[in-house]
């Protein structure tokens, strides 16, 4: 579905992703792990458009996405729920989850259920400002944004990052729903090895901005990988 091939980005003249090479199956979990800083976020702003590579390919569903604007990305059925969540903070609840239609194509006219059934509490705060929102609701709000275009790749960088416990628990169970349907594949970009292992396929580990370990959860070496977690 997803195949980065010797992908390079960078910022001006500092390369941050050097030869990444990587892959997401239709309905699979793949999960990108490593320190902060080691250019997890870099890569995954390169898939959506949002920086451009200097060498690669990207190819989503047969089609070459490297030279692709953003927009068009989201167009092709690619969600995402960037690190730090970025919802509107003036926009209400609904409207938040309505911008998530912007990226169909064509554009639907109505948000489907399924965005909204997944965090039910969203409902309760469908008249309040996204800015209002906790940290943990607006990360389920940012969540149900992007579930709302009904993307075939959902890409979500960092989704518990700072969140309290029961939210987490929602966003790993909204993880494991997504993945029993079969019908949506997702790249996580995460550093909890216990998450990870709960709900990932696959497992790429970045370290300086190579992936320097690789390999089905199944057969996940612990050790190995919390060498490249810890500080």
């Amino acid at each position: 579905m997803l195949a980065v091939k010797n992908m390079e980005v960078g910022y001006g003249e500092s390369t941050v992703i050097r030869d990444v090479t990587m892959q997401v199956e239709p309905g699979k979990v793949v999960c990108l792990m490593g320190r902060n800083g080691v250019g997890k976020t870099t890569l995954v702003k390169a898939i959506m458009g949002i920086l451009k590579s200097s060498k690669g390919s990207i190819t989503y569903k047969d089609h070459k996405l490297h030279t692709a604007s953003p927009h068009l990305r989201a167009k092709s059925g690619i969600g995402y729920v960037p690190q730090g969540r970025e919802i509107f903070g003036q926009l209400t609840v609904y409207e938040n989850i309505w911008m998530g239609l912007e990226g169909t194509k064509p554009r639907k006219k109505e948000i489907p259920p399924a965005a909204i059934e997944k965090f039910p509490i969203l409902k309760e705060f469908f008249a309040r400002k996204g800015g209002d929102l906790s940290g943990g609701q607006q990360q389920q709000l940012a969540f149900a944004r992007a579930l709302a275009s009904e993307p075939e790749l959902l890409i979500l960088d960092e989704p518990t990052e700072g969140i309290q416990p029961s939210i987490v628990q929602d966003i790993q169970q909204v993880i494991r729903d997504i993945k029993e349907q079969h019908d949506t594949a997702i790249l996580l970009v995460e550093q909890s090895l216990e998450f990870v292992k709960s709900v990932a396929d696959y497992v790429y580990v970045i370290q300086k901005g190579t992936v320097v370990a690789s390999g089905d959860v199944s057969i996940l070496d612990d050790e190995q990988v919390k060498h490249y977690l810890v500080v």
